[in-house]
């Protein structure tokens, strides 16, 4: 296979890029409904994890998804004045894994980025904010006029502390 060929995708990518497809065509997102309550503070990984398979419409899929969790120091997590660790999630694709950081955004509510290197610096930072399948789909495709990229780029404490993309 030549270099420049990239690995066949895997399911859970066949789904994203399709449903990314679909909006693409028709303008509408799929419907998740709301996220799953939280229902004790000991379970907060689990519960994120379920978050992003609720998202992610994992559950749709005709095969398990394997996610793990864990906490992430680096980057805080803030929710009703108190601060916990940010979560680390990853999923196994064809050819790598994406990881992903779970934290709140301004309005208190919890979003998913992709943790990439960043341009500037090359640390392992927040790019991409991903909440539904379409979004990941986008992601994978590259689509550029779809992508938002994460708000929590230039505020993320993983940068080089020169790096000219961190915020001040």
């Amino acid at each position: 296979m030549p270099s420049t060929m990239r690995k066949p995708f895997n399911y859970l990518e066949t789904a994203a890029v399709q449903a990314a497809m679909k909006r693409a065509r028709t303008g509408q997102a799929g419907q998740v409904g709301p996220d799953p309550a939280l229902h004790s503070e000991d379970a907060e990984l689990r519960w994120v994890e379920a978050v992003l398979r609720h998202r992610l419409s994992l559950h749709s899929l005709d095969r398990p998804v394997g996610i793990r969790a864990q906490n992430d120091d680096t980057h805080p997590l803030v929710a009703n004045g108190r601060h916990f660790p940010a979560v680390a999630l990853t999923i196994p694709f064809a050819d790598r894994t994406l990881d992903f950081l779970a934290t709140y955004n301004d309005r208190g509510r919890l979003t998913f980025d992709v943790i990439a290197p960043c341009a500037q610096c090359g640390k392992p930072v927040p790019t991409e904010e991903i909440n539904s399948l379409e979004d990941l789909g986008d992601y994978l495709l590259q689509a550029r006029d779809t992508l938002g990229g994460s708000p929590r780029l230039r505020t993320s404490p993983a940068h080089a502390t020169d790096c000219l993309a961190r915020g001040n």
